[in-house]
């Protein structure tokens, strides 16, 4: 561990750029200055997060039964912004994951397809909407398709070198 002497400087400590950094900006340079401060005064400093604040305490150690210090007093208010400073008040409102994931939403396939209302009285021995008649149709063209292929690239194989040889056979 490095040693905390007191003329030694925040940035000999071997700390990330961001945590000497922030803690230059805050008034900290030496490391006796560091030593003093407990963990909830590191948090108060502005850049140094949790992270970071976990990564000084593990080159400087807390100082042992020191009680927190009182709240610090509540900051002052900016000062009045100029109107030309001032941000856009008409900026839109971000939208949630929840309302982008709303069923009530329409996609390009609702506008394109027309929606169909819901039976009047749906019975249990109803006849299967035709979606399904339509992915039957379509798995007996695959599977008919795949079944076939072996005797489609054998016609293939040897009808192409038929073809090209009678080509062959009729240029004069």
């Amino acid at each position: 561990m490095p040693s905390t002497a007191p003329g030694g400087t925040v940035s000999e400590l071997g700390l990330p750029a961001r945590a000497v950094t922030a803690l230059t900006r805050a008034g900290i340079t030496t490391t006796a200055q560091l030593a003093a401060l407990t963990r909830a005064e590191l948090v108060a400093v502005n850049g140094l997060g949790p992270g970071t604040v976990a990564a000084i305490r593990r080159v400087v150690p807390e100082p042992p039964g020191r009680l927190p210090a009182a709240p610090a007093p509540a900051p002052a208010p900016p000062p009045a912004l100029r109107e030309e400073d001032q941000e856009s008040p008409a900026a839109p409102a971000i939208p949630s994951f929840e309302s982008l994931r709303s069923p009530r939403r329409r996609s390009t396939v609702d506008l394109i397809v027309p929606a169909t209302p819901p039976p009047a009285d749906p019975t249990p021995a109803a006849p299967r909407p035709p979606e399904y008649a339509d992915l039957w149709r379509l798995g007996v063209r695959v599977g008919s398709a795949i079944a076939t292929l072996p005797v489609r690239l054998t016609l293939y194989a040897v009808r192409e070198p038929v073809r090209r040889v009678r080509r062959l056979l009729r240029r004069p």
